[in-house]
């Protein structure tokens, strides 16, 4: 069996119990958070290590996470950690995000900008293309800078987008110029 085919039986495991025990929404923030912290260099290269005993990396797991996360949540690291299955840990939390969004009918939308857009713009750029939901679907909107564009954006939503950037449309207009040219020239033989 595959890594991943593993990572996404664990998230599935841990997805069900949650819902058993209606800490569902608990337990995705905590994966969340995990999935953060898995990202930082060094604790990704802690948990792939095998010099470090599972002893160590326990504690660490417990000094760092004990006091912040669900009962739950921790008691499944320490089935990783028992299991030896630390190093799937980053695996598992992004096959847990993907089936969470899922089940809950979440929507990954992305939004790139050539400057930050402030909390009202975002809210009303959702607001414009919350039809392309299905009834039941709600949208969680990202925020990517991309200079280039100059100005304006580009929403993205699975095969979804609307180019509505300054780039895009001085590119239009520099084609419509040279379309113009060209049959004027070819008008003038």
């Amino acid at each position: 069996m595959s890594q991943i085919q593993i990572a996404e039986r664990y998230a599935k495991s841990l997805i069900e119990l949650a819902q058993e025990q209606n800490k569902l929404a608990q337990v995705s923030e905590d994966v969340l958070s995990l999935e953060a912290v898995c990202n930082h260099k060094e604790f990704a290269a802690m948990l792939q290590s095998p010099v470090i005993n599972s002893d160590k990396k326990s504690a660490i797991f417990k000094q760092l996470f004990t006091d912040n996360m669900d009962t739950l949540s921790y008691q499944f690291i320490q089935l990783l950690l028992l299991k030896g299955r630390e190093s799937l840990l980053p695996s598992i939390c992004s096959a847990f995000i993907q089936q969470y969004r899922t089940i809950r009918k979440i929507r990954i939308a992305r939004v790139l900008s050539a400057t930050v857009l402030n909390e009202a713009e975002l809210v009303n750029i959702k607001n414009r293309f919350s039809a392309w939901l299905k009834p039941g679907e709600t949208m969680e909107l990202h925020q990517k800078l991309e200079p280039t564009l100059i100005g304006g954006f580009i929403f993205e939503m699975g095969d979804q987008n609307c180019n509505a950037s300054i780039k895009r449309q001085l590119e239009e207009m520099k084609e419509s110029l040279y379309d113009k040219s060209y049959i004027s020239l070819v008008e003038k033989r």
